[in-house]
């Protein structure tokens, strides 16, 4: 019974520390989010633990701990995506690898390792990428008149500058006849400004993009 009500424990509160990361992932809107940090979390606790409790005489604990790593490595490859001119989705994987550790440190009963990098990643998370977009990056003021004829398609103009880690800091909305100009500045490292245009032109009622 103890040994049940330990488990339980240790799943709950490597899913509530995955979580913490999650939620910041959830909040900026990257695919793996609030319910694939726990989810995550809690399945390496698990398979930690049952690297401990297997039933077998001569056992080595560290075989399953191994295959999780290598499994991990798969599914943070997958996250990341290559476009023209970038990559994303790299800092997705290495969180990822973070809410793993997380997982298997509270499974193997680390608990002050996992409580530390937990709050050590999300501390990363939230507050070094506004310090490292104005600091270590730089960065420019584009001024855009986008020129569509589907109102539907403006709010994802937000979208896409968000996309690249751009900041959005201002917006305006003419309506010229049958199509809208909307207004833009945007403030995006310079090498990235030809990717927004480019990801802007994908839109179906986008006739035309101007940088003045």
């Amino acid at each position: 019974m103890n040994e049940a009500i330990i488990i339980v424990a240790k799943l709950v509160l490597s899913g509530s520390l995955g979580g913490i990361i999650g939620l910041e992932r959830e909040l900026s809107r990257k695919p793996a989010g609030l319910r694939t940090n726990i989810l995550l979390a809690m399945g390496t606790t698990a398979l930690s633990l049952l690297s401990l409790y297997v039933p077998v005489k001569g056992f080595d604990p560290s075989r399953i701990a191994s295959q999780i790593v290598a499994g991990v490595g798969f599914i943070g490859a997958g996250v990341i995506i290559r476009t023209r001119a970038s990559v994303h989705g790299v800092t997705t994987a290495a969180t990822i690898w973070a809410v793993t550790a997380v997982g298997m440190a509270v499974g193997f009963s680390k608990y002050y390792l996992a409580i530390s990098l937990t709050l050590l990643s999300f501390v990363v998370l939230a507050l070094v990428k506004g310090v490292e977009r104005r600091l270590l990056r730089k960065t420019a003021l584009s001024n855009l008149n986008v020129l569509l004829t589907d109102r539907r398609d403006i709010p994802i103009l937000k979208k896409l500058v968000d996309d690249i880690n751009g900041e959005l800091h201002d917006m305006g909305i003419v309506k010229e006849g049958k199509v809208f100009r909307v207004e833009m500045m945007v403030e995006i490292p310079p090498t990235l400004e030809g990717e927004l245009i480019a990801r802007i032109f994908e839109l179906r009622s986008v006739q035309r993009v101007e940088n003045v």
